[in-house]
């Protein structure tokens, strides 16, 4: 699967469990749900101890949780 596409309607909301790219490797990390929602921009919170991260993700560094 991949990044969610710009033409693609798919609804993401606060609660939903999902995957980050990462920046360095490359691949799909899990272990995340959406914390809020700020237009096109997500803030995700960690599931490993409930930290909200402090940078916010755009659709094309998420996909719903496979």
């Amino acid at each position: 699967m991949t990044p969610l596409d710009a033409g693609k309607t798919l609804s993401l909301r606060t609660g939903t469990e999902v995957e980050v790219l990462t920046r360095y490797e490359g691949h799909w990390a899990s272990g995340f749900a959406i914390a809020s929602v700020d237009q096109d921009r997500f803030r995700l919170r960690r599931h490993s101890d409930g930290v909200v991260l402090p940078v916010s993700f755009g659709a094309d560094q998420i996909r719903p949780r496979q």
